[in-house]
C-alpha cells in the first residue's frame, strides 16, 4: 500500500520512510483519506501490562501466581535476548507482529521498478502482486543473509505447504538452507524473463506436471483427390517426449547494498534472475550440442533442425553473408511453414545483413525512421539473439529461419526453490542467491526450421 502526506499547500506528495515510521505524521490514502494507526507497544511493556490485568481478571490465587510467574519468565527471557543482539518483534495494536519491526529494508521502495513501464515496456507486475513479492523476498533475505529467526519463522508459517509438497531440495550454505518459492514469485519471473529471451516469447510452452511429457506434432497433412473416387489418406502425426532437466541460475550481490535498506533489493534480484533465466534458454535452445551442458537439448543450429543451408565454398566468414543465401533459407519452407517465421541472429551478423545489397544494388534490409514496423529482411521480421555465435569461423551455423511454434518448451511447474549462500565469498564481501528450476527443450517439427552455415575449410 502507498502512503501519503499534504503539503504546505495541502497537495498530497508521497511519504518518506521516515514520515511513515513516524507516529506524529498524519498518512493518507491516494484518495486523501486519513488513514488510522495503532501505536507500536513494546512487547515487554505489553507483557508487563498482561500481568496486571490478571491480577483483576484471573480468579483464584493459585492461578494468579502461575500466571504471573509464567510471564515474568518470558519478560526475563526478551531482556536477555536484547542483550545478546538478538532482534524482538514490535507489536502494533491488534497484536500483530508490525512488518517494519523483522526487516532492514525499506518497504515503501521494494519492487518499485517492477511496476514502472519505463524500466520494463514489455510486462509491468500489478501492485497488489508487487507488494506481496516485496515481502518474500525480504524476508527471505532477512532469514538467510541476516539470520533473522522473526523473518524465517515468518516464512516457514506462510510457505510451509510449498516446503512439503516440493520434494527436490537443494542446500547452499547451511544444510537445510532451502526455501521454496510460492506461484507467484515463479510466474512473475517467468514474466520478466521474455524481455530477455526470444525463445519464452515466442516458442510453444508446454506446463508440465510430471518428468516427462509427451507431445503430438503434425508431420504430414491429409492428402485430397479429384474425381469420383476418394483415396485412403491420414493425417501423419508423430510424438515428440519432453525430458525436463534442472536449470539454476544465481545472481551475486555485495553485501553492503543488502545493508543498504534504501535499495531496491526486490527489483534488483527479480530483474537478475529473471534475465539469467532467459538467457540460458536462448543458449540452450539455440547452440545446444544434445550434452548435459545445454539440459540433453540439441538445437536449432545443431544438426537437428529440419534443413541447412551451406554457404558457397570459401564463403568461411559471417562477412560473406550474400543475398542468396537468405533466399535460399526462406525457400527451404513450405508455404504454410513460412507463416509467422522470421530470422535469428546475433547482434554482430545483423550488420552484415543491414549492409547486403541483391544483384541490382538495392539494400535488402527496409527500415524508414519513424515506421511503425521494424525492419524486415526480404518481408521477413527478425529478432537479435544475443546468444547466438558471434565470432565468425568455418562451417559453423549462425543464423536461424522459422516460426518457433514449431520448438517446444517444457517448464516443470511447482518446483522452483530459492537459496541463498552467503560463506561461498565472504572473503570479497558478497552473497549469492540462486533459483532452479526444470526444463524441457526440443524441437518439435525439424521441418519448420532452418539454418545457414559457413562453407567448410
Amino acid at each position: 500500500m502507498e502512503f501519503w502526506v499534504k503539503n504546505s499547500k495541502d497537495v498530497l506528495e508521497e511519504a518518506s520512510s521516515e514520515q511513515i515510521l513516524s507516529m506524529d505524521t498524519v498518512l493518507y490514502d491516494a484518495d486523501g483519506n486519513v488513514l488510522n494507526r495503532q501505536p507500536k507497544v513494546d512487547p515487554i511493556k505489553r507483557l508487563e501490562g498482561v500481568v496486571g490485568d490478571l491480577v483483576t481478571t484471573v480468579k483464584g490465587e493459585q492461578e494468579v501466581r502461575e500466571k504471573v510467574a509464567e510471564l515474568d519468565k518470558q519478560i526475563i527471557a526478551y531482556k536477555d535476548a536484547m542483550k545478546k543482539g538478538f532482534p524482538l518483534p514490535m507489536v502494533d495494536g491488534k497484536g500483530e507482529i508490525d512488518p517494519q519491526s523483522w526487516t532492514r529494508f525499506d518497504m515503501t521502495r521494494q519492487g518499485k521498478r517492477l511496476v514502472d513501464r519505463m524500466y520494463h515496456p514489455m510486462h509491468v507486475m500489478e501492485p497488489a502482486t508487487k507488494d506481496i513479492v516485496a515481502e518474500l523476498l525480504t524476508c527471505f533475505v532477512e532469514a538467510t543473509f541476516f539470520q533473522n529467526p522473526i523473518a524465517r519463522a515468518r516464512y516457514m508459517e506462510k510457505y510451509h505447504e510449498l516446503q512439503v509438497h516440493k520434494a527436490t531440495t537443494t542446500d547452499i550454505g547451511d544444510v537445510g538452507n532451502v526455501f521454496p518459492v510460492p506461484d507467484i514469485l515463479e510466474a512473475e519471473i517467468l514474466a520478466f524473463a521474455r524481455e530477455s529471451s526470444v525463445l519464452l516469447q515466442y516458442a510453444r510452452l508446454w506446463d508440465m506436471t510430471s518428468d516427462k511429457k509427451t507431445i503430438p506434432v503434425e508431420s504430414g497433412a491429409v492428402a485430397t483427390s479429384w474425381g469420383n473416387t476418394t483415396e485412403v489418406s491420414n493425417p501423419e502425426v508423430s510424438e515428440v517426449e519432453l525430458d525436463a532437466e534442472t536449470l539454476s541460475a544465481y545472481s551475486v550481490v555485495n553485501n553492503t547494498t543488502l545493508e543498504d535498506t534504501v535499495s531496491d533489493i526486490v527489483s534488483w534480484l527479480t530483474e537478475a534472475m529473471a534475465e539469467a533465466v532467459g538467457q540460458s534458454l536462448d543458449n540452450a535452445g539455440f547452440n545446444g550440442d544434445g550434452t548435459a551442458t545445454y539440459g540433453g537439448c540439441s538445437g536449432i543450429l545443431s544438426a537437428a533442425c529440419g534443413y541447412s543451408v551451406t554457404m558457397a565454398s570459401g564463403s568461411t566468414n559471417f562477412n560473406n553473408l550474400s543475398f542468396d543465401n537468405l533466399s535460399e533459407m526462406i525457400s527451404k519452407l513450405d508455404g504454410m511453414r513460412k507463416v509467422g517465421a522470421r530470422f535469428f541472429m546475433a547482434g554482430e551478423v545483423l550488420h552484415y545483413v543491414r549492409i547486403l545489397k541483391d544483384s541490382n544494388l538495392r539494400p535488402i534490409f527496409i527500415d524508414t525512421v519513424g515506421s511503425p514496423v521494424s525492419g524486415q529482411i526480404l518481408g521477413y521480421p527478425y529478432s537479435e539473439v544475443i546468444t547466438m555465435p558471434s565470432a565468425t569461423a568455418a562451417n559453423k551455423a549462425f543464423i536461424a529461419f522459422g516460426n518457433l511454434r514449431y520448438f517446444a518448451l517444457g517448464r516443470r511447474i511447482a518446483d522452483m526453490r530459492l537459496s541463498v549462500d552467503p560463506y561461498g565469498l565472504w572473503t570479497t564481501n558478497k552473497t549469492r542467491f540462486k533459483i532452479r528450476n526444470r526444463w524441457a527443450l526440443k524441437i518439435g517439427l525439424a521441418n519448420g526450421l532452418v539454418r545457414l552455415l559457413t562453407a567448410a575449410s
